[in-house]
């Protein structure tokens, strides 16, 4: 191989790369979605808007995806997530721990999200390179 091969494949990489970032953006934004719902379906919630309120979300130009609540929908999803004070009479009476359905949906998948995208960079990489 020589240099202008060389150039050749790395303009092909070049060309290539936007897409396949936008692919496993838009992957990994979706399993991270599916966690959180699923997540949420182990919360014991009567109305079922902090299911309705996880809104998925991807860059303009697929440079990111974020799983976020709607608190238009779901304006308690905070106090859900986090946690919080139960107030009788002005005095705090006791605690409600949080059920981290976001924070415990991306520690879950972490690991799973990062050897995604491992594989998509040697596929991507493979692919031109051989």
């Amino acid at each position: 191989m020589d240099l202008y091969d060389l150039d050749k494949d790395f303009e092909q990489l070049l060309k290539k790369f936007p897409q396949a970032r936008r692919e496993l953006v838009e992957e990994c934004g979706e399993k991270m979605y599916q966690k959180v719902l699923s997540n949420i379906s182990q919360v014991d919630e009567k109305t079922g808007n902090l299911r309705k309120g996880v809104k998925k979300v991807v860059g303009s130009r697929g440079g990111y995806s974020a799983v976020r609540a709607d608190f238009k929908i779901a304006p308690h999803t905070h106090l859900v997530e986090n946690g919080h004070k139960i107030v009788r009479n002005g005095k705090v009476v006791g605690w409600v721990s949080g059920k981290h359905m976001y924070r415990n949906a991306l520690n879950e998948l972490a690991n799973e999200l990062e050897q995604s995208a491992e594989q998509k960079i040697d596929k991507l990489v493979g692919d031109i390179f051989g």
